[in-house]
């Protein structure tokens, strides 16, 4: 089952492509609900975003809270798909680990790096 959700989310961002530079994997504008799994005293619970752009290898997150992450830190992240673009009845969660390449305070948010390709991420049912 879990191969066939992969091979889904894999062709929907296939399918909705728009390549934006050179990247070694082209980006899609998409925004996506995102958790992102760092305790910050003061803070109750987790953080959160939403992706401005979505590739294999990385994306970027727009979030209130983007000046509390520092270059090469280390992050596991939640990237939330809806049923539109899966295809399941439920929204699917992708959970991850990801490198900060840059924080972007013009555009409030972070770069990041996965560190295993989207496709590799756990997927985490929301039922």
């Amino acid at each position: 089952m879990a191969g066939g959700i992969k091979g889904r989310i894999g062709r929907s961002l296939q399918e909705t492509m728009e390549i934006h530079d050179q990247r070694r994997c082209p980006r899609v504008r998409a925004n996506f609900q995102v958790t992102l799994h760092k305790r910050v005293p003061g803070i109750p619970g987790l953080l959160g975003g939403n992706t401005l752009d979505l590739s294999e290898s990385g994306a970027f997150i727009k979030t209130e809270n983007w000046q509390l992450f520092k270059p090469d830190e280390v992050t596991e992240l939640t990237i939330f798909l809806p049923p539109d673009f899966t295809g399941m009845p439920t929204p699917l969660g992708l959970r991850g680990s990801a490198i900060v390449r840059k924080v972007d305070s013009f555009r409030e948010g972070i770069a990041v790096e996965f560190i295993e390709k989207l496709k590799h991420f756990r997927p985490i049912s929301m039922c």
